[in-house]
Formats: C-alpha cells, structure tokens, sequence
C-alpha cells in the first residue's frame, strides 16, 4: 500500500478525498493529513509519504510553494494538487513545481481515482528504480539506510539466495559491465552484477506452495551441463530489517566458497565444516609446485614447462581450493615466469587476460590451459601471428557468430572452430571489439532482439528470445531491459505505434 499525505484547509474537502482514497482505492491508504501548508510539511520530512495530495491555496504555504520545496528535498515523492479555481497560470504553475496532476474542484471521485492510478505507475516506476538502487549497493558491499530498505520492499519476511554461474565476477576488466535486474512487474526481486549471476530476495507470502528449496532446486536443473554453479541461500525465512546483512553474508560465502569447476548448494543455515587439515595441505602443495617451477623454468624449455604448470594446476582439483584462492598462486605462477623472462606482456595486459581466463573457465585443466599462453609469452608472439591479428579474421569470427547467433554458443567452441587458444581469441575480442566475448555476443543478441522487433511488432516475447539464443524468456527481458533502458513488451509498443498504431499484448 503506498502511504497519502492529504492536505486542505477546508474540513470537508479534507474529510471527502479522504474517504474516495480510503474506501474506494486498493494501493493507497491516508497516513497523514494537514490543514495548512506548514503543517503539511512537517509531517512529510516525518513520514515521507509516496503521494500528496494538497490543494493549490492554503495558509502559511500554498500547494505551489509546498510541491516546489518537496520537490528539491524529496524528488521521489509524487504530486497531485487540486484548486477551486479553473485559472489557466495555477495549473501552469503547478506543472512547474513537478506535480503529477491538477483536479479541479469539486473533486470527482471517479476522476480522482482515475488521477490516483496514473500516480501508481509513475510511484511503482520510481519504487522500482530505488529497489534497484539497494540491490546494487548491497551487491557491491555498501552501507544501506534500514529505513529506507523498509521504504522501498513492501513485504515482511523474505528467502534469500545467490546463484552464480561459473566463476566469480571480474575484478579487472576493461569490459562495460552491465547489471542485470528483475522487471519492473516481476514480485521475485532479483539482481546481478552481471549476467552470470542472481541474487534473489523472495517473499515469503509470494513463494509457491512447494516452498523455496524446491523453487531452487528448478533454478538448478536449467542449467547447462557444462556449466558449474554456486548457489548460497538461506533455508530460514528473515525479516525486512536483516536484508542488508544476510546480503552480505550471502556474498560473503559466494567469495570464499566458489571454487572452479566445482557444483555446490550450501545452506547459510548450516554449520561449515572445519577446513584446516585440507588448508594446510594445500599450503604444503603449492609450495611444492612453485619450487619445482622455479627449477624448470630456469631450463627454458617451453614444452617442459607446459607439461609442469599443467601437472601442478591438475594436482590441486583434489583440494578444490576456492578461486580466490586460485587467482593468489596464479600471481604467484606469473611471478615466477616473469622473474625467468617467459612472460613478456605488461602487467596491465596480463592482468586483463587473467581477469578472462578465471572468468571463461569451467574446469582447473581448461583454465590451465588458458593461462599457458599468458604464462609463456614472447615478443615474437604477436609477430608470428601473421593474418589471424587482423581486421579480417575478426569479421570471419563475427560473421559466424551471427550465422549461429541463435545457438548456444561458447567461447571454447569458438575456440575450436578457428583453431586458436581461447587467450588469443580473448586479445583478438578486446583489440578488434573492445568488449570481451560474452559482451560482444550478448551486444549481437540484443541488437538483432530489436531488429526482429521492429519488423514484427507482433512477435511473441518468447519467439524472439528463441530465436537470439535465450531459452528462457524472464531472462531475456531483464537483459533486454539492462541494454535497453525498456522491458520487450514496452519495446514492442513503440515498434507497434510507429508502424501502425496498433498493438497486441504478447506478456
């Protein structure tokens, strides 16, 4: 229910929008009332409420003064002013103040009500855009006001979960990033700090009769085979107050638990199991295999030390270290190399193709074999690399990229299908595109999403995700959305008025 502050001098205009409000409209109920424009604004910098309604002329402050001041301290709290008078420059005036609306008296209960659903789309636009605003700040690990977390989530009891994809986001990456979010109609409340990646905030009032852990457990079984996941969730139910908390202790275990090709479900409700034996020995081995690097690089043999870095990263897959763990001895690794001359690219370069590797990786052997090219890098790398550097070649990639835009395509099938290390194909994204691959794809996708928009404003939502390689269709609309700036149903409607003026809702 969004909270009313109504305000009018007259005791019976006053007792008349209180009663349409109360009686006859569903997502509104009157928190407050005032009878002069001070008072008013008193007990809107009290309660902040999400709509006001005040007539134009009132003591102390007029509705204008009062919507004009409102408007700098509170942008988010929308408008609607009425007046007895049918003067042409006190609605000029009011639309200046940034009101939603202007209802002349006597107020008609059907044209009140009819002004009152216009003021839900702009509040739940405006409600929406705040949720978002939390859920991003609590992903990136920042302070949030609890006040204002109960403003803007409109239940009581929620579930909570991470889901993400493969590995953990990038930490250096010249990539746009982009984070994903639920649409604006959807109850679940969901954010990603990219496109691998879902937090969930559920209420619990909204959850399925199957409850939540079988809600998760059809998360889990649309993924693809060759992906690995890690999902942390909280099997306990948690009030308003602690979202900003469980967030971060949900993040918190998604950093120190993921680990690289491994699938896991842990449950915050659980106690963690004691790792300090399997710590130790992980300590003990990687300290082996850096000194038995260190002895074969001075050898300088390529080929040895290929099959070296190879046979220690696969001798750490009985340990499933985490990938933080993971991308410290991988520094560690380069370290050596570089000590010995083997890596020649500068750290910003190297940085980058690491930031890639961790991220694309779905196993220790293929992410082995990404790093073999970062670790032992020439300069006579890049002058051998004759045509496959070139404008050309990438246009080859790019063209087959769109013939198969629809299929489910990966950076390792790539790989495969032009015969080079997925390291290469990652330096040929960022020199010729300057987006990593899964941006440049997910860029193709959404761009022919809007073609095939356009030229058929009749399409069916679920036809076009198809037919750009999304099968499920919720997805495709939050990263439509985040590409965008529009749902695809408010897509459509544009495509459908400026073909025809006409439009079929395809939800």
């Amino acid at each position: 229910m969004y909270r009313v502050l109504a305000a009018d001098d007259e005791p019976l205009a006053l007792k008349s929008i209180c009663s349409i409000v109360e009686r006859r409209s569903e997502n509104y109920v009157i928190s407050a009332t005032a009878e002069n424009g001070q008072e008013a604004l008193d007990k809107i910098r009290q309660i902040k409420p999400d709509l006001i309604l005040c007539d134009i002329k009132m003591p102390l402050l007029s509705g204008v003064e009062l919507a004009s001041i409102v408007r700098k301290e509170f942008p988010e709290i929308c408008f609607i002013i009425t007046s007895g008078y049918q003067d042409f420059e006190y609605a000029q005036s009011a639309i200046r103040s940034g009101v939603t609306d202007y209802l002349l008296k006597p107020i008609v209960p059907s044209v009140l009500l009819k002004s009152l659903e216009g003021a839900k789309v702009k509040i739940d636009e405006i409600h929406y855009k705040e949720r978002n605003r939390i859920l991003r700040e609590l992903g990136n690990g920042e302070a949030v006001d609890t006040e204002r977390v109960k403003r803007y989530m409109p239940y009581k009891q929620y579930y909570g979960a991470i889901f993400r994809v493969n590995g953990l986001p990038r930490r250096f990456s010249m990539d746009k990033t982009r984070e994903i979010y639920s649409d604006i109609n959807e109850k679940f409340l969901i954010f990603g700090r990219d496109e691998m990646e879902a937090l969930y905030l559920i209420p619990q009032e909204l959850l399925p009769k199957t409850g939540f852990l079988h809600y998760l457990e059809k998360t889990q079984k649309q993924q693809n085979e060759e992906n690995y996941y890690t999902l942390i969730y909280d099997s306990r139910p948690f009030a308003l107050t602690e979202i900003p908390e469980k967030i971060r202790s949900m993040y918190q275990e998604l950093d120190q638990r993921s680990s690289i090709g491994v699938k896991q479900c842990l449950d915050l409700a659980k106690p963690r199991k004691k790792q300090g034996n399997q710590m130790a020995q992980l300590r003990r081995r990687e300290e082996e295999i850096l000194r038995e690097l260190e002895a074969v690089a001075r050898t300088r043999k390529p080929e040895k030390i290929r099959m070296e870095i190879k046979r220690g990263y696969e001798s750490l897959e009985k340990y499933a270290p985490s990938q933080l763990w993971m991308e410290s001895f991988t520094r560690e690794v380069l370290s050596v190399m570089r000590q010995n001359k083997l890596c020649m690219l500068s750290m910003s370069e190297s940085e980058y193709l690491l930031s890639d590797a961790f991220f694309y990786a779905a196993s220790i052997q293929m992410l082995a074999e990404s790093l073999l090219d970062v670790f032992l890098h020439f300069e006579e790398d890049e002058a051998g690399s004759g045509k496959v550097n070139s404008q050309e070649y990438f246009d080859l990639i790019d063209r087959y990229l769109r013939t198969y835009l629809g299929k489910p395509i990966t950076l390792l099938e790539l790989c495969h299908q032009f015969g080079i290390s997925q390291t290469y194909m990652s330096k040929i994204f960022r020199k010729y595109s300057g987006n990593s691959f899964s941006q440049y794809l997910t860029e193709l996708r959404m761009n022919r999403a809007k073609e095939l928009f356009q030229e058929n404003p009749d399409s069916f939502i679920k036809d076009v995700a198809a037919m750009v390689g999304y099968e499920d269709q919720f997805y495709f609309s939050r990263i439509f959305r985040s590409y965008t700036g529009k749902s695809p149903s408010e897509f459509l409607k544009e495509a459908a008025g400026e073909n025809s003026g006409d439009f079929h809702d395809h939800q």
